[in-house]
């Protein structure tokens, strides 16, 4: 019984022992688990937090490519505009030079009829020398010549009209066509992505497309553009490739090559 009673004892014992450790260990894997599960909390704080963040880049860069997109076709509508400019302007340009040889031609054809009359003349007078005409002959020949005079003077203001037509049509051409040499003027927007510069002058500098402008800061060439568009006082301009690679800025000097 005694005996019974001893092992009744150490099995109590070791039981109380068991339930001790095991309550050890428990309290152990609780800290534990709190501890992965604030470190969870943790990082799904900061990744709700990237989510954000990436969500508002991905709007910002939206907006971008949007405005980019607005930017690329408004410069293309801008380009069509130019090519109509320049039909428009080329075609202005022919007339003035028909008109030009419509005059010229008219001019040639003037100074061959003077020359002809002029002819006709002098083959009067050789004809009456010859013939020995009398007084009255050489009076009425007198007539011929006068009226032939004031015809010869009639012919000579027309030819002087013709020639200031000429000129004027010329220096119309030249103007319509050519931009002054040595034109300056500076660059007002570089458009980086496309590749184009706005300049300050236009058609009231008598600006023509086509024409090359050397952009330089500080007395040095920095890079050169084409004309593609003229406005009434600004231009668009492309930078042209194979010239120094600095990239131009708002502010550098623009010459007309």
């Amino acid at each position: 019984m005694k005996l019974l009673s001893r092992i009744a004892l150490a099995i109590a014992i070791v039981a109380c022992v068991g339930a001790v450790f095991f309550a050890f260990k428990l309290g152990g894997n609780r800290d534990a688990w709190h501890a992965t599960a604030d470190k969870f909390e943790v990082e799904k704080t900061k990744l709700t937090k990237d989510l954000a963040d990436t969500r508002t880049d991905l709007t910002t860069t939206k907006q971008d490519l949007t405005k980019a997109h607005d930017d690329l076709t408004n410069t293309k509508g801008e380009l069509e505009a130019g090519k109509v400019a320049l039909a428009t302007k080329t075609q202005e340009t022919d007339k003035l030079q028909a008109s030009l040889n419509a005059r010229s031609a008219e001019l040639a054809q003037a100074k061959s009829d003077r020359d002809t009359v002029q002819q006709a003349i002098d083959s009067i007078k050789k004809t009456l020398t010859d013939a020995g005409t009398d007084i009255g002959s050489i009076a009425q020949l007198g007539d011929q010549i006068k009226a032939q005079s004031e015809e010869n003077r009639i012919l000579g203001q027309q030819l002087a009209i013709i020639r200031k037509d000429a000129v004027a049509c010329k220096d119309k051409v030249l103007q319509l066509t050519t931009t002054p040499t040595n034109l300056r003027g500076s660059i007002a927007a570089v458009q980086d992505n496309w590749g184009f510069v706005i300049i300050d002058i236009g058609r009231d500098k008598s600006v023509q497309t086509n024409t090359d402008f050397i952009v330089s800061r500080d007395d040095k060439m920095v890079a050169k553009v084409q004309v593609r568009k003229v406005g009434d006082n600004t231009s668009v301009a492309e930078i042209l490739p194979g010239f120094p690679k600095t990239q131009p800025q708002v502010g550098d000097v623009v010459v007309r090559n």
